[in-house]
């Protein structure tokens, strides 16, 4: 194999002769420092930007560069299929059994017939097992997933604890936090609120002010509560009931 571990340098494979339709000769290596402000990908369906914003993804974890990667499609997920062995034992959970039978198949042959595929293909660019191990050795994956147990959980819900004293004595903190965690609950119930203007956002806000300065937490259901029976009775300058009417809360 070639030397291209170096670091702040991605290998990307080789050059490639268009007319011949063919690779040339050589490494195609791509300088990180390139990637310190913003890109884009473009091309058409199919034409390889997920496998080659795949590559630059891997090529960064490799150098210990971290990333975080929102997915809308799941195709980015795959990074966390590596099989260093490259064996039918380690491809095999992960094979489209349907597949397997229209070709005539096991499900245990078509698992060594992807494993040698991949072996042999990654050969060609010259690369092995090793390299799959590497990657695995210098990255922890995760993957989130918000309204989901498929992955990491992620849930806004779990956010209504009361923060720590550093935050809550630092004012511009705490409003940060109270002004994105009131916005991505309205959020979820399509309100695209205002945190200025908004008397939901405002009224959700002091509830959570409130609390978290006699140093309560407060769930979901405790946040309804006091949506409809708010321990205030004034908003500003305003009474509750002028501000934002029982009824309409």
């Amino acid at each position: 194999m070639q030397d291209f571990e170096k670091l702040g340098v991605f290998y990307l494979g080789r050059p490639y002769d268009l007319p011949r339709k063919r690779p040339k000769e050589g490494l195609l290596l791509y300088d990180s420092k390139d990637l310190v402000t913003h890109a884009v990908c473009v091309g058409m369906t199919g034409s390889g930007k997920t496998g080659l914003c795949l590559s630059l993804l891997e090529e960064a974890a490799i150098d210990g560069i971290p990333a975080i990667a929102i997915d809308p499609k799941g195709d980015l997920s795959n990074l966390l299929l590596t099989f260093p062995e490259l064996s039918a034992e380690q491809f095999a959970p992960w094979i489209n059994e349907e597949d397997a039978r229209k070709r005539g198949l096991s499900p245990q042959d078509f698992a060594s017939q992807q494993a040698e595929l991949w072996k042999q293909g990654l050969a060609e660019w010259g690369q092995d097992g090793s390299r799959i191990r590497r990657l695995r050795e210098s990255t922890d994956f995760a993957i989130y997933t918000p309204g989901s147990n498929a992955g990491i959980p992620v849930s806004i819900l779990k956010s209504f604890a009361a923060p720590n004293q550093t935050i809550m004595e630092d004012t511009e903190l705490l409003r940060d936090r109270i002004s994105g965690i009131v916005t991505s609950l309205l959020g979820l119930v399509g309100f695209d609120a205002d945190p200025i203007r908004s008397r939901e956002h405002i009224l959700l806000s002091t509830i959570l002010s409130t609390a978290w300065k006699q140093a309560r937490d407060l769930d979901l259901v405790s946040l309804i509560q006091q949506v409809q029976t708010p321990p205030i009775t004034r908003v500003g300058a305003l009474d509750l009931e002028s501000f934002f009417p029982s009824k309409e809360r």
